[in-house]
């Protein structure tokens, strides 16, 4: 069971928390895990994209990376601050190990370490709460 990054310093990790001093909601879940943990798919699917979620010139943030896997055609799970180990086109299981988990500390220092998990329905990111604890992932 995972569990969604409370309030730090930086702020909180559940779907539409305040971010960049209220400018925006945040567009998905942060769940708690450990520098280097192992990331797993939640669902089968296709991996569909592995890119940056800020600029690679960036240099606090640019080394950043995501995988997105496509899970049907309506529905893409959004894994961000994972080092990738599968790449566009592989088909990954309910289960496999897709990633390891990202080093958030160097550009938030005291953020507590988490993976972004994004929900996206039809092209419109959506609240992956309840999906989460239906598939056994959530307390």
């Amino acid at each position: 069971m995972m569990k969604i990054r409370g309030r730090d310093s930086w702020g909180a990790g559940h779907y539409g928390a305040s971010r960049d001093g209220g400018k925006r909601l945040h567009e998905g879940v942060d769940l708690e895990n450990q520098v280097n943990e192992a990331i797993e798919a939640f669902e089968a699917g296709v991996v569909s994209k592995v890119g940056y979620p800020y600029s690679p010139e960036d240099d606090k943030k640019g080394h950043y990376r995501y995988i997105e896997v496509v899970c049907s055609n309506t529905t893409r799970h959004r894994y961000m601050y994972s080092e990738n180990l599968v790449q566009v086109g592989d088909a990954v299981e309910k289960g496999s190990i897709i990633g390891w988990a990202q080093d958030l500390d160097t550009a938030y220092p005291g953020i507590t370490q988490h993976v972004h998990f994004g929900l996206i329905e039809n092209g419109k990111r959506i609240n992956p709460t309840e999906y989460l604890k239906r598939c056994g992932i959530l307390e």
